[in-house]
């Protein structure tokens, strides 16, 4: 079942093209705005062409919803998961790289399991704000790779985030902040059952994150848990998408992806070139 939000669909009509013919009498058909509110209104020409606005899909979730594995069916079916980093026009950026620094302290509690990461205090808004802000203008980021065995963020290991079609911006608190809530043109909530997210969690701190079973458990209990019902949880009302079931749930996969082709195939890229997103 695909939960479709009706107050929702409007904002899947506020991506802007290059393609000069979707404007007409001063007014936007793509935007469905005045072009005097339109936001490719005053951006600058890249190349003799107008540029666009990539489409900035944001998906959250609770912990080991499945949040990254929908990403990942996303850009496998529109063809984008074996393309060069450079060259594609799907990608992906998960919010556990905007991670605040943590003290020498913090990083203590951390290893013992005693540091709340799921607060929205954990994570550094201001950074996130700024870079999804710079992508919306087309500008190249670079973004820290974080590593959950030390609780640190890898400055020498950096993902470069080129200019896209689309942008996949997946977390925990991806809708609670109100001002980087509003710059996703598409917002999609993985609804999995409590019982299996944790069941998916254990084995997967232990094997890729070094936990014990203890320290996964007692952190689930006292930090993740309240997290998701009072910061996470909250936050579905804002989506525009809810999918049950995480990845398993193939129509609102296969609905998605359909809806973001038709955003996508035929708009030009900053060189000419046609968007080549992968036709099923």
């Amino acid at each position: 079942m695909l939960n479709v939000h009706d107050t929702g669909l409007a904002g899947y009509y506020r991506l802007c093209t290059a393609n000069t013919t979707y404007y007409s009498a001063g007014f936007c058909l793509c935007c469905h705005v005045a072009m005097s509110d339109c936001k490719m209104n005053g951006l600058p020409k890249l190349n003799g062409i107008e540029p666009h606005t990539p489409f900035l899909i944001g998906v959250s979730g609770g912990t080991a919803s499945g949040k990254s594995t929908v990403c990942k069916r996303i850009m496998e079916k529109l063809g984008q998961a074996a393309i060069d980093n450079k060259q594609r026009q799907v990608v992906c950026i998960s919010q556990d790289s905007f991670y605040q620094e943590l003290t020498p302290f913090e990083i203590a509690k951390a290893e013992k399991g005693q540091f709340n990461f799921d607060h929205p205090d954990a994570f550094n808004e201001t950074l996130i704000k700024d870079t999804l802000t710079d992508i919306l203008a087309g500008k190249m980021v670079h973004i820290p790779t974080y590593d959950y065995k030390n609780h640190t963020l890898k400055k020498d290991e950096v993902l470069t985030i080129y200019p896209a079609d689309v942008v996949l911006f997946e977390g925990i608190l991806v809708f609670y902040f109100p001002e980087v809530r509003k710059l996703f043109h598409m917002k999609l909530f993985v609804d999995t059952d409590s019982d299996t997210r944790l069941a998916r969690r254990v084995p997967r701190d232990i094997k890729e994150r070094g936990r014990d079973l203890d320290q996964v458990l007692n952190q689930y209990m006292n930090f993740v848990k309240p997290a998701f019902e009072e910061f996470c949880s909250p936050t579905k009302k804002f989506a525009d998408v809810i999918i049950p079931r995480g990845a398993d749930n193939h129509v609102a996969i296969d609905l998605i992806v359909h809806h973001i082709k038709d955003k996508i195939q035929g708009r030009p890229r900053e060189n000419g070139v046609c968007a080549n997103i992968e036709k099923h």
